[in-house]
């Protein structure tokens, strides 16, 4: 049975069923089934439909139980989810930030909850969205100055360190700078670097395919360093895997497995402390935004940018212009000259 169909034949699959079990969820303030009418009203309704990712559900799944932990428990709720009003997702909001989320965080627990409150209206639960009038906290600082990537010179030498920290596992050196190379060179995302599969990597065309958001597809081509870095690992992966995945798992739990989204931040992370980078820049986005920076700046070419890293519109690349501040000390010094 297709996914679709299995939608179809859910509990959700009339209005009659929709609001019996809607409104014994909410009344029960029971979260998973909660979160498949959640997920199912997204699946549907939202604008990207089927193509919707796991991620994202999984981040709102998320925001759906913070906000229930908030409320109360089921049995004596502080606040009814058929009685709900615009000032408690204003006091959960700043809750949240509170116990020091960022701006981009609530903003992404109330996206999250809002959509279910959409989902409750679409089960007949609500008569309206309750949550509609509230607006996310805005960020204090410029996008571009919030988030930074790593300099050339930085880069180089985190490439540097798995042969130099793993001498005598070469395997596991080898998959790490390709995961490094991956991020910071081709600016694939987390969710991107974990799902690519071996039939991915075509070295005679010189290109991988890579599965972006919205389940769009895009072919990167490969550079030198990253095709002998996959070929590298290529040779030594076969004594550890045999599962389709390109990246694994190396851990005893899970030897020659997919690596997880974890278990890549994870690597990713040791190699920064071990540079001594701050905690800030320790994430994965870290080597994307390195890769759209070092991209724009050596091209100049915000369409460039868009299309290797996926994204949908130039605009969204556009922060990559500003991230390197080296960019904006040259077109200043080049202004300066023009005297």
């Amino acid at each position: 049975m297709t996914g679709e169909a299995l939608v179809l034949a859910s509990r959700w699959a009339n209005a009659a069923n929709r609001r019996r079990e809607g409104l014994r969820a909410a009344h029960q303030q029971n979260a998973e089934v909660l979160t498949d009418l959640l997920h199912t009203y997204l699946r549907l309704k939202s604008s990207k439909g089927g193509r919707i990712s796991a991620l994202t559900l999984s981040h709102y799944a998320e925001s759906l139980r913070k906000f229930l932990a908030f409320t109360g428990p089921p049995e004596a709720p502080q606040h009814a989810l058929n009685q709900l009003e615009p000032e408690v997702f204003e006091v959960w909001l700043l809750e949240l930030q509170a116990q020091g989320l960022s701006a981009s965080s609530v903003k992404r627990h109330l996206y999250g909850v809002r959509n279910l409150m959409r989902a409750l209206v679409w089960a007949g639960v609500l008569d309206r969205d309750p949550s509609a009038s509230v607006r996310p906290p805005a960020e204090a600082q410029a996008a571009h100055t919030r988030k930074s990537a790593l300099s050339a010179d930085t880069f180089r030498a985190l490439l540097a360190l798995p042969p130099a920290a793993h001498p005598a596992d070469p395997t596991r050196a080898a998959r790490d700078r390709l995961l490094l190379l991956l991020g910071g060179s081709l600016g694939l995302r987390a969710a991107e670097l974990v799902g690519l599969n071996l039939d991915d990597v075509e070295l005679t065309l010189g290109q991988l395919t890579v599965r972006g958001k919205g389940r769009r597809t895009r072919q990167v081509p490969l550079t030198r360093s990253v095709v002998a870095a996959l070929q590298s690992w290529l040779r030594l992966r076969s004594a550890v895997a045999a599962s389709e995945a390109l990246l694994v798992s190396l851990s005893h739990r899970n030897v020659g497995g997919r690596l997880s989204t974890k278990g890549a931040r994870d690597i990713a992370e040791g190699y920064y402390r071990a540079l001594g980078l701050p905690s800030e820049v320790w994430g994965l986005h870290t080597l994307r935004r390195t890769a759209g920076t070092q991209l724009y700046r050596a091209t100049r070419d915000l369409h460039v940018v868009a299309d290797v890293l996926g994204h949908a519109s130039v605009t969204t690349s556009a922060m990559y212009a500003k991230m390197d501040r080296s960019i904006r000390l040259e077109a200043l010094e080049a202004a300066e000259a023009l005297e």
